[in-house]
């Protein structure tokens, strides 16, 4: 199998590591297995450019290193091709990589793709941009807008940047007035937090991150908070913790193959796998079912 890998070089797993050690690492671990490897690690304003070559070259399976925002330009440019994608997980979160069930530690992950299967899993898209995680509605993009500022104006971290920008956005909490439609007919919300994400999350004790143990089940999950405060919000965010968020009687969830936003703006803002849009309404939000074919670990050691 012919396979090209490109590596975002400023992804968090990566940065100040010798990237040689990591280059020559992955491509024994993938060498090993029969593959053809192209191996590219490029600077950040380099890697759409490093993907479309791979896409454009006879290779069966692109994988690519980096975080949540490079794999959702991956996926972009991938989609239309028919080609599998595979993810290392380089950045953050991680977020498709941990629900696809790939090991954080690298040469772990390594190993796992270059013995991995090919995998059928669900996209989602609003007004035709694609995202495979989530999208937020509500006071979440005021919070990663102004994080970022703080980052560039004070030199922080992203860690603690998030907890200043997350104090100072629920100090003032912004509701969103919307109508929404899955079907039954439009019905007028007002909200702190719209949350609409590929396939529905499940509940799981001890982690702050939303997990999804199906990535094939052709629906979307919708959540509403109904809370009014800051204080609301934040007990929310504690269960979400202890895995309790389901039972939290102010949380409004369904599932739904599409989703219509309706609003008086002229644009909503969101956040997208991690980056700020904003689209003129209405949303129409729609699950592709089975519509991008990944690179994963194998499932039940199969």
């Amino acid at each position: 199998m012919k396979t090209a890998i490109i590596l975002n070089r400023s992804a968090g797993t990566l940065a100040g590591q010798p990237i040689d050690d990591t280059v020559a690492a992955i491509r024994h671990a993938f060498e090993k297995h029969g593959a053809e490897v192209e191996l590219a690690a490029a600077e950040p304003a380099a890697c759409h450019g490093e993907i479309q070559k791979a896409i454009d070259s006879d290779a069966d399976v692109v994988v690519v290193g980096g975080g949540d925002g490079t794999i959702h330009t991956a996926a972009n440019l991938l989609l239309p091709t028919g080609k599998a994608m595979g993810i290392l997980p380089l950045g953050t979160l991680n977020l498709l990589a941990r629900d696809l069930q790939t090991p954080l530690d690298l040469d772990a992950a390594f190993q796992a793709l270059a013995d991995g299967e090919l995998r059928a899993i669900d996209v989602a898209e609003v007004n035709g941009e694609l995202f495979l995680n989530s999208s937020v509605l509500g006071f979440y993009p005021n919070v990663v807008q102004e994080r970022e500022e703080k980052r560039k104006r004070h030199r922080l971290l992203k860690w603690p940047a998030m907890g200043v920008a997350l104090a100072k956005t629920l100090y003032r909490l912004p509701l969103l007035d919307v109508r929404i439609d899955w079907g039954e007919g439009p019905r007028r919300v007002r909200t702190p937090v719209l949350v609409v994400s590929n396939n529905p999350y499940d509940g799981e004790a001890g982690s702050m991150l939303l997990r999804r143990n199906t990535l094939d089940s052709g629906q979307l999950g919708v959540y509403v908070a109904r809370h009014r405060d800051a204080w609301g919000l934040m007990r929310l965010m504690g269960r979400s913790v202890m895995g309790t968020w389901q039972h939290d009687e102010e949380l409004e969830t369904l599932t739904a193959t599409q989703l219509t936003v309706h609003s008086r703006r002229r644009r909503l803002k969101m956040v997208n796998d991690g980056e700020v849009q904003q689209l003129e309404p209405p949303l129409n939000y729609r699950i592709r079912h089975k519509a991008l074919t990944v690179l994963a670990p194998r499932r039940n050691g199969t």
